[in-house]
């Protein structure tokens, strides 16, 4: 992240530069244009999956949506605070919401199959547990992006390393979650629940699947703004607007496109009807296995006088 602070010169006014390339307008548009797309599709998809827990990557999609309005905004002015502030936070800060929901995920789908006792850790403590690591790297990256809009070079720089410390937090957080899931999807192979068994064409391992990806979209764009913070100002991932959108832009994009073709409401709807289908049926099996016991005939015995 290159910021340029230019001193008043006989008499002018100091002023700061943000970008050390013009942000291009048609970029900005188009990506905000796509993100507002998804964004509205994943709001939609939440009602006939009923998934509340895709909240947060809506959120997350219309902070991207705003965020690349606020470069296209910066075409017209780079020293202009306002837009550059506005894409820097939101940008910043809306991968730690579209993970929320990715955490959530995988404890829904642990329940909805049954697999309680093949995961590593409870479905509530995953929640909890990564939730609340988000939430923490979410408030480290949008209080390192904030205090950067006071212009102060001394703020700003600290600033910045209190998001790179929140980017590393968030790639090591990252990596324990795939473990996990990985962990429960080895398992499941080895030894699928009942529904898995009774219902061979669930096809879970796509959903799993698009969770990677989507996990590893985010994990990419992690580590390359981590590269970006950490880089001098002369390194090309700072002064080349083009790093922005392909590990940054593209990766949000794509990851939330992945889980609109392989939507996990999907899945875990189905699983759950199944599951209420299995429950349903299976009592009925055990009272018809009852009926074909044989009775014995009950005959009363005289009492001997």
């Amino acid at each position: 992240m290159d910021i340029d602070f230019h001193p008043g010169v006989n008499g002018s006014s100091p002023y700061v530069d943000f970008y050390p390339y013009a942000p291009s307008a048609t970029a900005g548009y188009a990506f905000m244009a796509l993100f507002g797309l998804v964004t509205v599709v994943h709001l939609v998809l939440m009602f006939p999956f009923r998934a509340a827990y895709f909240i947060p990557l809506v959120l997350g999609g219309v902070c991207e949506t705003f965020g690349y309005y606020g470069r296209a905004w910066s075409h017209e002015s780079r020293t202009e605070i306002s837009s550059w502030a506005l894409q820097e936070m939101l940008i910043l800060c809306s991968p730690p919401l579209i993970a929320a929901t990715v955490y959530m995920v995988l404890g829904r789908v642990i329940r909805s199959f049954g697999a309680e006792h093949l995961a590593s850790m409870r479905p509530k403590k995953i929640t909890v547990i990564f939730v609340l690591n988000d939430v923490l790297c979410f408030l480290t990256q949008i209080g390192g992006a904030g205090v950067q809009v006071t212009g102060d070079p001394n703020v700003m720089n600290i600033g910045k390393k209190v998001v790179l410390a929140g980017l590393i937090f968030s790639l090591i957080v990252f990596v324990f979650f795939v473990w996990i899931a990985a962990t429960l999807h080895r398992r499941l192979q080895k030894a699928p629940t009942n529904i898995l068994i009774r219902n061979p064409d669930i096809h879970w391992r796509r959903y799993m699947l698009a969770l990677y990806v989507a996990c590893f979209a985010l994990m990419v764009r992690n580590l390359v703004r981590t590269i970006q913070f950490g880089a001098s100002e002369t390194s090309p991932v700072n002064n080349k607007e083009v790093y922005i959108y392909v590990f940054d832009g593209f990766l949000m994009f794509f990851s939330m496109f992945v889980l609109i073709v392989y939507h996990p409401g999907r899945l875990i709807k189905k699983a759950r009807h199944l599951g209420k289908v299995a429950d349903f049926h299976e009592p009925l099996t055990s009272e018809n296995r009852m009926s074909d016991v044989p009775l014995t005939k009950y005959e009363p015995r005289m009492m001997a006088v």
